[in-house]
């Protein structure tokens, strides 16, 4: 699945990974040499409603900025905001904004601008995948799912230039999180009106109020710039004048390209992994992603939980790691990555604190399930089809899982079926596939971004998972124990259990980036959701 991208107070966090933090930090305002980075996919966007993909949200991340930004420990700290209050329900939350705002062209930046910034995002026409998070924004849900078109109803005001407000339809603890997210990023209406369909086509089409400008993006080309805002509100945080980004799409080339002295940073493949692993620069990268096969409970088949169990137990992750993926791939159990939440009484890691272990590979078991379901599924042919991405990578992942399947359950036969990452992706939104193989970035640091897909009404629930009960421990979470920490994390830690029991999607692993990266190149932050954040990248 596409990107969607911490609970202050509630749900502890673990620190986000800055890349090279070394004593430097200190020297704030000195500027470094130009930086050169590189992403792996083409960048579709810079409409931060719209930007769904992780390219996207890492470039909207350096142009723009939200009411809060995570800090390098991890913790959602304000950014254009300078003051929040929050009223005794929690229902009331009123921002300051901070003096001299400006956009990238030298216009004011208001409270106003925020506004349309939110309605953009619930306005289905953006098509945002971060919209289904924005709903307990009162009057949200009605826009959303297009049952009004009065946008004047949301809960967001701007009671002068400089003061925000929202009406929440009841507490929101993650909410510092959650307005990390593009998607609630301002937007200016005067420049989007004037440039009207070009918006986020192309850097003319573009607008920052972020560390950087983009420049050189002419919508498809794959080499582009970012360069120092001006007008930026934080500049003291800027250490870089200039970051060249060139799309990578085959680790091959970016490691020719790394070792040659053309990037400073690239993402390696397996075989450049066993020629790097020893080097001084090599360096893994958590991301907050989870990598699993959805089974998609719309086929007779997979309805069957014996079949889904046999399934879930087949797979050698351990293996698949090794084999496949680098050995890069974080094991875990829950659907909830490691990293997003801890206990917030004990500082357990959630995904530790809510395994049940039944992820855990074991022939005898998966067996024994199987032969529970061709008792339940008698007389139908067990045939399914694996959908995964046509590159080499995704391609090598469902062969090995082919292999597992049918090796582990001999009277099942799995074919694969490859298909273009766009292609793949509108097949799995349609329900148009049996196994799917993908992944699912939260939106912001918290479980419920995680396990709120898989809800009977979620737009984004793949595999049409339905469970009553696991429907309402989240919106008791969401409503009854919002603002009762120790109450709503056994909420959420109940839920992921459901997912593990049921087997709806199968968790692979934790996604971890394998990469080189120069070694004067320091400052770089990998955010609690995975969105990179170059604003104080300094190159010696």
């Amino acid at each position: 699945m596409t990107k969607l991208r911490r609970n202050v107070g509630l749900l502890a966090l673990t620190p986000v990974l800055l890349i090279g933090a070394t004593a430097h930090e200190a020297m704030a305002t000195k500027v470094g040499q130009p930086v050169n980075w590189t992403v792996s996919a083409p960048l579709t966007t810079t409409n931060p409603s719209a930007a769904n993909d992780a390219t996207a949200a890492d470039i909207v991340t350096q142009i723009g900025q939200g009411l809060y930004r995570y800090d390098k420990a991890g913790k959602p700290v304000l950014a254009d905001a300078k003051s929040v209050v929050t009223s005794a329900d929690g229902r009331t939350v009123t921002f300051k904004l901070k003096a001299g705002l400006r956009w990238s062209n030298g216009a004011k930046l208001t409270a106003a601008d925020y506004v349309y910034g939110f309605q953009q995002t619930v306005n289905p026409r953006n098509a945002s995948n971060s919209a289904a998070i924005a709903t307990n924004i009162h009057g949200a849900n009605a826009l959303v799912t297009g049952a009004s078109q009065n946008f004047a109803s949301l809960g967001v005001k701007a009671l002068n230039d400089d003061t925000l407000q929202l009406q929440l339809d009841h507490p929101m603890p993650a909410l510092p999180s959650i307005l990390t997210s593009t998607a609630f990023f301002p937007q200016n209406k005067a420049f989007e009106d004037k440039v009207g369909a070009k918006y986020g086509t192309s850097a003319a089409n573009s607008i920052s109020n972020g560390p950087f400008v983009l420049q050189q993006w002419n919508g498809s080309n794959t080499t582009y710039a970012l360069t120092k805002n001006v007008h930026y509100v934080d500049q003291k945080q800027v250490r870089t004048q200039k970051i060249t980004i060139r799309t990578i799409t085959d680790t091959t080339t970016g490691y020719n390209l790394y070792q040659a002295g053309d990037v400073d940073y690239t993402v390696l493949g397996a075989d450049q992994v066993r020629a790097s692993q020893h080097k001084a620069d090599f360096q893994v990268i958590k991301t907050g992603r989870t990598d699993f096969i959805g089974l998609n409970q719309q086929n007779k088949l997979l309805q069957n939980r014996a079949l889904r169990k046999a399934l879930q137990l087949s797979i050698n992750r351990t293996e698949l790691s090794k084999r496949v993926l680098t050995g890069s791939e974080r094991q875990g159990q829950t659907f909830t990555p490691d990293g997003v939440a801890r206990n917030p009484k004990t500082a357990r890691d959630f995904a530790k604190d809510a395994s049940l272990s039944q992820n855990t590979f074991s022939a005898k078991q998966a067996q024994k399930f199987f032969r529970t379901a061709q008792k339940e599924l008698a007389g139908q042919q067990l045939k399914l089809t694996l959908l995964s991405d046509d590159d080499d990578q995704s391609k090598k992942e469902a062969q090995y899982i082919q292999s597992q399947l049918t090796t582990q359950l001999p009277a099942l036969k799995v074919t694969i079926k490859s298909e273009p990452k766009a292609a793949r992706v509108k097949a799995q939104l349609s329900q148009n596939y049996d196994m799917v193989l993908t992944s699912w970035g939260g939106d912001y640091g918290d479980p419920m971004s995680f396990l709120n897909l898989f809800t009977t009404t979620s737009g984004l629930n793949i595999v049409k998972y339905q469970n009553a009960a696991y429907d309402k421990l989240l919106a008791t979470a969401d409503n009854q124990h919002a603002d009762q920490p120790e109450q709503r994390y056994t909420d959420l830690k109940k839920a992921d259990g459901y997912l593990q029991r049921d087997a709806p999607v199968i968790v692979l692993g934790y996604k971890s980036l394998p990469t080189r990266q120069r070694a004067t190149v320091s400052g770089v932050i990998q955010n609690p959701v995975g969105t990179l954040d170059l604003r104080s990248v300094y190159k010696k």
